[in-house]
């Protein structure tokens, strides 16, 4: 294993099980196509490199497989078009007669270890550390929110030191119970 800074992004589709029900698995399997044909390439256009598909959840990286000056500002910038991109993706569902679609995005920073896990018959290389679980805190936060995207005030701050340019209508929160946090911690709304 390797230690590196790191920015970590978790996304997420709300209410995707109901969702989901009454697909065929052929409409399943093109629903998902679908999101990860729009998510991917918002966060792979910033440095991000995708660690982990879950089902319909996305754990991305950045700074994780190689060292970056910049990777709270790339993360902040590939939640800003993970943002546009579902948006996009829901006016061509409307125009289809479909149901829109909400994403949940969760990002933090700090000391993660790469390496490849596993056992000799299904290895995988990962991150592992405290960064990867407050961005799955914070993404199942938005739901608390009641917003789209949240990510650490400390990854804020650095993103904005790395040359992140604020978007309107970002709003710092401080003090917030985030589930399986310990303590209070200062977030950030990057999207409502």
């Amino acid at each position: 294993g390797v230690a590196r800074d790191a920015a970590i992004l978790s996304v997420d589709i709300r209410g995707f099980t109901p969702l989901t029900r009454s697909m065929t698995p052929g409409q399943l399997v093109r629903f998902i196509t679908e999101y990860q044909a729009r998510m991917v390439p918002a966060v792979v256009r910033h440095g991000g490199a995708i660690d982990k598909f879950l089902g319909d959840g996305l754990l991305v990286t950045f700074g994780a497989l190689r060292k970056s000056a910049t990777c709270a500002a790339d993360a902040l910038r590939a939640i800003d078009d993970l943002m546009l991109a579902a948006e996009a993706w829901n006016r061509e569902r409307a125009a289809r007669g479909e149901a829109p679609v909400r994403i949940g995005a969760g990002a933090a920073s700090g000391s993660v270890v790469c390496g490849v896990i596993g056992e000799a018959g299904r290895l995988e290389y990962t991150v592992l550390g405290d960064a990867v679980n407050v961005s799955a805190k914070l993404e199942s936060h938005t739901k608390t929110e009641a917003v789209r995207a949240l990510v650490s005030a400390a990854l804020y701050e650095t993103a904005l030191a790395q040359g992140y340019e604020p978007k309107d209508g970002q709003i710092r929160l401080s003090g917030r119970t985030v589930g399986g946090i310990e303590g209070p911690m200062d977030i950030v709304v990057m999207a409502k």
